[in-house]
């Protein structure tokens, strides 16, 4: 569990309530009694409740349902620490006693300090290790999960390729060989299909010889749906013992209530905290119309380990978008279809009433419903749902992550136009909230779904990486008529979208919203940018999109269209759009299907894909507000002391004599602690930096800060006690600009350093004429400098899945101080590289070697990520602008962690500059 959580948790629970405490409900309960307070404990008992002597959660809950009818005042739950683990769901009803009393809060909070887990998950125990590396341990008989979780990270379902040629046939596949026909419990075996934006699954029914039969009436509805991408040939297949090869992955056996499990580096199963979940639905709120459920109020909580077993069943997962799938028999030909295909045998309307997958925290029917500082992870559905007549609630400052489907619902694809417009979710503010790695299971899912709502304000939340959007609003492709309305959508931050499906956007927009302009959605302030997809929009308004306004955001580093959409056809409205006000890479809008009527286009400044042009004030405003902050940002690290800060320096030419700088340097900005400032010489490229530390210092190590628009590609450092007589302690080549180590053979004892120009040395070469921004000089560490130095370390696909390696290389090459070797994955351009520190350590330095010369192959845009507990990661560094060799990364601020991960985002595809990436060296610094 991550060490950091707690207090951040309670620190964000407290400053909401106390936002909330300067409002009129406030005002209200002030002026009555002190909150009526109950305190729980997970091994609580009795009915007291007091803190000296806490009863359980559920004995809690029913002393407020007592006190709620004749209490005149807040009540406050008090949760302390640990875990309260649920057999059944946490179920809050209005007409049970769950509301609050008249104009007050019921509130489930943490105690100060404490971390408590709601949680449906069971612990798994008695694990032994048999063969080949693979441990088991026995479940109770009736055991289903999809998933499963050591010590707070999630393992992956055993997959590989498929091992045989598939042929398509009605009722599933012939195949080229009788292997399939000799496996295990082949009707638990799953098949996988990635297409397009979307990821279906189906399992299979039997196999005999070379024939395989699929689920029904799975297979149907997804080989022959009238909308969307149909499955032909799967991408791999899941859920086989044979399939059990590699580290991290699991098996479940239903038919022996055996599970089996490869360890990671550094697990021990035995000794672990392995946990399954043993339900769907956590928690629950629901009232009626006219007694909906009132006040209810969450802080500091984390809802953990709930599951979802659905896809296990004939049905499968005939996802057509956004985690919407198929369910039934003959859903392919009618489900949601309504009279697009046919008006005389139409489907079921509206249109795109689709499934929806559930969420593992559920509520409906409620007014003022409030969840802040909490956190909704290791999930196996959607995280939190909002379901029908959802009004008013405010959901801020929490966390959603690893999540196997959506993160966050509110609505859904069926009530477009109901009778009553109540049922719609209205008057909801989303905001603040950190969403990031959920839809890990099902990867045609989004960060923030919205179906059909009314007046909500999603805002200032930051969404990233996701495999699909990042947010995703209304639906019915214009084809259903909608009381969507006065929605709004501001101020967001959304990177590293599209990570593993297309045609999808950061903000992506469906159907028709309101009846004008002006009640229409509005999308402003908004930031997207770094599309990791090749197809798409960074802001997207596709089919059937009808009044949109979108001014004030900023798009660019997407390397797909800032904007545009698709016309759905058919004389389906598109259009009635003003775009204006807005900065991005493309200001013309992509209109691949038609152009849209009625769109106002104007007033839109280009911009560099780096940002360049963006004004600060919407950069800085877009995402999480400051009181917000921490809870994305990194565990903080302990800056080392540069022993050079401050001190003299002298430019040079080569000869020893005065160089002369370019206008406006000054020699000192070179130990002035400020990065945004720089020297450099001007006349000779070759020159050389001199810092006189004043006194006789012992150093382990310096760092070299060259700026992108100017850097050395090879340069030296001499050392000197005297001035006048020095020795060579570093050389570096092949390197880039950043932030670059120079760690000392041993501990080196000096006043002067000297900083020589190698290259360039001539006008036209890479880097340009050598300026420096910062020197850094420190002193011995008690460890080895480079804290990734023969660390255990692991390839990945992007999906988390073990990657597969190309000839002549392993993940280790990576951390092994041999710069000839590199680890490189195969088959997939995108892949991750990741190093176990096995231990937090303070980190402010990053570098990384990628081959060059007779073997080039490198990322030219890459992203790292730290973790402290291998499950909740940070994004802290990234580059656009790689040309191989060495980068050199100095983060903003010094962050603790244990894991560090490089993702590679460009090259995607085959033919790009650089190529598949290959690391040579991945080390970690604190200097």
């Amino acid at each position: 569990m991550r060490t950091s959580r707690p207090a951040r948790a309670f620190a964000l629970a407290t400053a909401i309530a106390a936002g909330f405490l300067a409002g009129p409900l406030a005002a209200a309960s002030s002026a009555t009694t002190a909150p009526l307070t109950f305190t729980a404990s997970p091994s609580g008992n009795g009915t007291v409740c007091s803190a000296a002597s806490p009863c359980s959660l559920q004995t809690a809950q029913q002393m407020v349902r007592q006190a709620t009818s004749t209490a005149q005042s807040d009540i406050a739950v008090v949760l302390l620490g640990g875990t309260y683990r649920l057999t059944s769901t946490l179920s809050f009803d209005a007409s049970k006693g769950d509301s609050a009393p008249a104009g007050h809060t019921v509130t489930y909070e943490a105690a100060p300090g404490a971390h408590p887990v709601i949680s449906g998950g069971e612990q798994v125990t008695g694990w032994t290790q048999t063969t080949g590396g693979i441990w088991q341990a026995n479940v109770p008989a009736g055991t289903d999960t999809r998933q499963l979780y050591v010590d707070g990270v999630r393992a992956n379902r055993a997959s590989g390729s498929v091992p045989v040629g598939l042929t398509q046939t009605a009722t599933g596949y012939t195949a080229s060989a009788t292997t399939l026909a000799g496996w295990g419990n082949i009707s638990n075996v799953e098949f996988v299909y990635n297409a397009s934006w979307t990821q279906m699954r189906c399992g299979i029914a039997s196999v005999s010889g070379t024939t395989v039969t699929m689920q029904e009436p799975c297979f149907q509805n997804v080989t022959l749906k009238q909308y969307g991408i149909n499955a032909g040939t799967p991408s791999y297949i899941e859920n086989a013992k044979e399939l059990l090869t590699q580290p991290g992955q699991f098996y479940l056996n239903q038919s022996s209530h055996t599970i089996y499990y490869m360890p990671r580096a550094g697990q021990n199963p035995a000794t672990a905290d392995v946990e399954i979940p043993n339900l769907q639905t956590l928690v629950s709120g629901t009232g009626t119309e006219a007694n909906p459920l009132t006040g209810l109020a969450f802080a500091g909580i984390s809802f953990e380990y709930g599951g979802w077993t659905a896809p296990d069943g004939t049905d499968g997962f005939a996802e057509v978008q956004a985690n919407m799938h198929l369910t039934g028999s003959g859903a392919y030909a009618n489900q949601g279809t309504c009279t697009r295909f046919s008006t005389t045998n139409p489907g079921t309307c509206p249109y795109g009433a689709w499934t929806m997958t559930p969420g593992n925290v559920v509520f409906d029917h409620t007014s003022g419903l409030t969840i802040t500082g909490s956190t909704f992870e290791h999930l196996g559905a959607a995280g939190l749902q909002l379901g029908q007549d959802a009004d008013g609630s405010t959901i801020q400052g929490n966390e959603f992550t690893d999540i196997s489907a959506n993160g966050m619902e509110i609505g859904n694809g069926t009530d477009a136009d109901p009778t009553d417009v109540a049922l719609l979710p209205a008057n909801n503010t989303i905001a603040d909230n950190w969403v990031h790695n959920v839809a890990v299971e099902y990867t045609g899912g989004v960060g923030i779904f919205q179906g059909y709502t009314r007046n909500d304000v999603i805002e200032h939340n930051q969404i990233n990486n996701v495999p699909y959007s990042g947010i995703s609003s209304n639906w019915g492709w214009g084809r259903t008529a909608t009381e969507a309305t006065g929605n709004k959508i501001l101020d967001n931050l959304v990177f590293d979208f599209l990570q593993q499906r297309i045609d999808g956007g950061g903000i992506y927009v469906l159907g028709i919203e309101g009846s004008s302009i002006a009640s229409g959605l509005t999308i402003s302030g908004n930031v997207v940018r770094y599309a990791a997809g090749a197809v798409g929009h960074a802001i997207y308004t596709d089919g059937g999109s009808e009044y949109i306004t979108m001014t004030g955001n900023a798009m660019y580093g997407n390397n797909i269209p800032s904007m545009g959409g698709s016309y759905e056809g058919a004389g389906t409205p598109y259009g009635d759009f003003v775009f204006t006000g807005n900065y991005a890479e493309n200001t013309t809008p992509d209109w691949p299907a038609g152009s849209p009527t009625n769109a106002t286009i104007s007033n839109n400044t280009q911009v560099s894909s780096d940002g360049t042009g963006v004004p600060a004030s919407l950069l800085a405003n877009a995402g999480l507000e400051p009181q917000y902050a921490s809870l994305a940002a990194a565990p903080a690290g302990v800056a080392p002391v540069n022993l050079a800060l401050g001190k003299p320096a002298q430019a040079q030419y080569i000869d020893g004599s005065t160089a002369q700088l370019q206008p406006g340097d000054q020699v000192s900005y070179a130990t002035d602690g400020n990065p945004a400032t720089a020297v450099q010489a001007t006349g000779q490229f070759r020159w050389q930096l001199v810092v006189d530390l004043q006194q006789s210092t012992t150093l382990g190590s310096m760092t070299v800060s060259m700026p992108q628009a100017a850097f050395g590609t090879a340069f030296h450092v001499d050392a000197s006690t005297d001035g006048s007589t020095w020795t060579t302690v570093g050389t570096v080549t092949n390197s880039g600009w950043g932030t670059i180590p120079v760690v000392f053979s041993s501990p080196l004892t000096t006043r002067y350093l000297r900083i020589v120009a190698d290259l360039p040395n001539n006008g036209g070469q890479v880097g340009g004429q050598m300026a420096i921004t910062e020197i850094g000089a420190y002193a011995p560490t008690a460890t080895q400098p480079d804290l990734a130095l023969n660390k255990p370390a692991q390839a990945l696909f992007i999906n988390g899945t073990q990657a597969q390696m190309q000839a002549n290389s392993l993940p280790s090459y990576a951390d092994d101080g041999n710069t000839s070797t590199y680890s490189q994955a195969a088959q997939q351009y995108r892949w991750i590289q990741q190093i176990d520190l096995q231990q937090p350590q303070s980190i402010n330095v990053i570098t990384l070697l990628q081959p060059t010369g007779t073997y080039t192959a490198y990322a030219t845009a890459f992203h790292v990520d730290v973790s402290l507990d291998g499950s909740d990661y940070y994004t802290v560094a990234r580059r656009t602008d790689a040309m191989g060799g060495i980068t050199g990364i100095q983060l903003d601020s010094p962050v603790t962690a244990r894991y560090i991960r490089v993702v590679a985002d460009r090259p995607d595809d085959g033919g790009q500059t650089g190529g598949q990436m290959a690391i040579s060296e991945l080390s970690a610094y604190s200097q």
